[in-house]
């Protein structure tokens, strides 16, 4: 049996993720949220963000939010980042929420197959007249009869050239960077949706962060075309990228300072969804399929498609107006206490500033957040109630959790931590192997893990295992007659253990008492 003291947990976590409040978003959200984990068989995460990311790509065209702090309007969209393992389900959810989406592309392929060949007949019967007016000029100019008549005449022809058609793309699986810009300066809206977000990150990201940025901002982008002029937009963009763990890290590994100083990242809502066994987790609302409602997905589908109609009859007027959603003055209020909140949690928690580039977006995105909210139940009426925004936060609060939590483990003071952890329980377990009896410090450098083979690695750690408060079971010591520096423990009577025998019996604990040299002979 082992005299030595049961040593506390280790202190220095990650913050816990608390359950997502899937009960914040609109019941008609709620019961598709509900339906698409098929009794659990889906992770919660993957259903919330699929279903946030629907309502962001449906409404982005149309509504927009008024920032009660520039009093300028943001656009409504969200970028949204899913770590998540191969065959979690993206695919199969995204096509059943996807259908009206699909539809509606469908559709503006049929217009537009319509008005290519249109196009091309009137084109054909351009071409021959324009061919005739040359033949005329040339004519006219060789027997200088009325050359002038001839010119006018096929410059007026030349401006009654018709217009080839464009073939919008509302939504990208993987595309350049090119490719996206040439199609948002065509139409400047559309969703990306990637299940495997690697090649995106690789070019898209990396090559062009800046673009991304402008197009979260909703600022004015010029793509200069290959000898045509210059197009000025608003790109408006949803993003929804779903990434595996080792590959994203590898991406951070290669261009994390790029991503953080971009300030690319923190427009993201993060989620990393727990590997496998997610059903065992807390994360299933029930087992059995029984208890789906079967309606959720074609009530779902009906306000999507109430949305899609609207850009619709945008697209075909060329009209891009959006309606301008404000803040009641109650929830401006609670908008503007939140913000400081979040702004002030690295103050009183240092393993927020892991985030801390995250949480001062946190209040554009919660805006963002519950313009969608509102705006997917309620076209009608411009103003956003508190409640509604209440919600919103909720929901912002379970995301910034999500991410301190997966990037505070990346920190130097997190591998700190859990250096002092497993430095202190070498230490335990020496002390089991040596009979209980005090060992020289220098047989941490010998004998112990080779990352704190190092006097420069192994100081820091020490000092810190000796002198925190709760981690007191260990001190060092030289005495008289030895020159070397020993590590002992703190005995159940709140005496450390002398270089003689262990003791033999188990005291209540006590105060710890003072080592010294002299103390120990």
């Amino acid at each position: 049996m082992s005299y030595l003291p049961l040593m506390p947990g280790f202190q220095h976590q990650t913050i816990p993720v608390p359950t997502i409040p899937v009960w914040a978003f609109t019941s008609v959200m709620q019961n598709a949220i509900n339906h698409l984990q098929d009794g659990g068989k889906i992770p919660v995460e993957l259903a919330v963000n699929v279903t946030l990311a629907a309502v962001s790509e449906a409404c982005q065209p149309l509504v927009e939010v008024i920032n009660p702090f520039t009093n300028l309007p943001e656009p409504d969209a969200l970028y949204i980042l899913t770590l998540a393992d191969s065959g979690t389900g993206k695919s199969t959810v995204n096509k059943l929420l996807r259908e009206p989406f699909d539809k509606l592309k469908a559709e503006l392929d049929e217009a537009f197959q319509k008005k290519l060949a249109a196009y091309e007949r009137d084109y054909a019967v351009w071409e021959t007249k324009l061919q005739a007016l040359k033949s005329n000029l040339r004519t006219a100019v060789k027997k200088r009869r009325f050359p002038s008549d001839a010119e006018a005449e096929l410059a007026l022809h030349t401006d009654l050239k018709p217009n080839k058609p464009v073939l919008l793309t509302l939504a990208y699986n993987d595309a350049s960077v090119a490719a996206l810009i040439e199609g948002l300066s065509e139409y400047p809206t559309a969703a990306v949706n990637s299940d495997e977000a690697s090649g995106f990150f690789e070019s898209c990201v990396k090559d062009n962060p800046a673009f991304f940025n402008k197009a979260w901002d909703g600022d004015l982008y010029e793509h200069k075309r290959s000898h045509q002029a210059t197009r000025s937009f608003k790109p408006t963009l949803t993003l929804s990228l779903m990434l595996q763990r080792p590959l994203f890290l590898n991406f951070m590994k290669k261009n994390q300072d790029k991503l953080l100083n971009s300030g690319l990242l923190a427009r993201f809502l993060f989620t990393n969804i727990p590997t496998k066994n997610f059903t065992n987790m807390g994360h299933r609302h029930h087992s059995n399929t029984s208890f789906r409602d079967e309606t959720a997905i074609p009530l779902f589908h009906e306000q999507i498609k109430k949305l899609l109609k609207k850009q619709k009859q945008q697209i075909i007027s060329g009209k891009t107006e959006k309606k301008t959603l404000k803040l009641s003055p109650e929830a401006a209020e609670f908008w503007e206490n939140k913000r400081d909140i979040w702004i002030s949690l690295p103050i009183n928690d240092p393993r927020w500033r892991c985030i801390d580039y995250m949480l001062q977006k946190a209040n554009t995105n919660t805006l963002r957040i519950a313009g969608l909210l509102h705006y997917f139940s309620d076209q009608e009426t411009e103003i956003i109630p508190l409640s509604v925004v209440q919600s919103a936060s909720l929901i912002m609060d379970w995301y910034l959790n999500q991410a301190v939590s997966w990037f505070y483990q990346f920190t130097d003071e997190y591998k700190f931590y859990q250096d002092v952890e497993e430095l202190r329980q070498w230490i335990h377990n020496k002390f089991t192997a040596n009979g209980w009896l005090p060992f020289k410090k220098n047989d941490i450098i010998k004998y112990g893990p080779n990352k704190f083979r190092r006097s420069d690695k192994l100081e820091p750690l020490m000092n810190y295992i000796i002198g925190q408060p709760g981690t007191g079971f260990f001190t060092t010591f030289r005495t008289s007659t030895h020159s070397a520096e020993y590590i002992t423990w703190r005995m159940s009577n709140g005496f450390y253990a002398p270089l003689a025998a262990p003791p033999v019996q188990y005291l209540p604990q006590q105060a710890p008492k003072l080592i010294n040299s002299s103390s120990i002979a």
